[in-house]
């Protein structure tokens, strides 16, 4: 594929219905969120995100 020609690639079906991904840039992990209003928003996330267990993730006081 040439540089000038762009991939298209549709945001709510490559997230499955999640409003959060993580995507791997190299060896660097980061956070693909889609707000309330529909914006993205992309940040670089803590290495330990992409092998945590989602139980460990979860909010333990429950407030989340």
């Amino acid at each position: 594929m040439h540089c000038l020609d762009l991939r298209r690639i549709n945001v709510e079906e490559w997230m499955q219905g999640c409003k959060k991904v993580i995507l791997q840039h190299g060896s660097r992990p980061y956070v693909l969120t889609i707000t309330r209003r529909g914006k993205l928003i992309l940040t670089a996330a803590d290495t330990q995100l992409d092998t945590e267990s989602p139980a460990s993730k979860a909010d333990p006081i429950g407030k989340a």
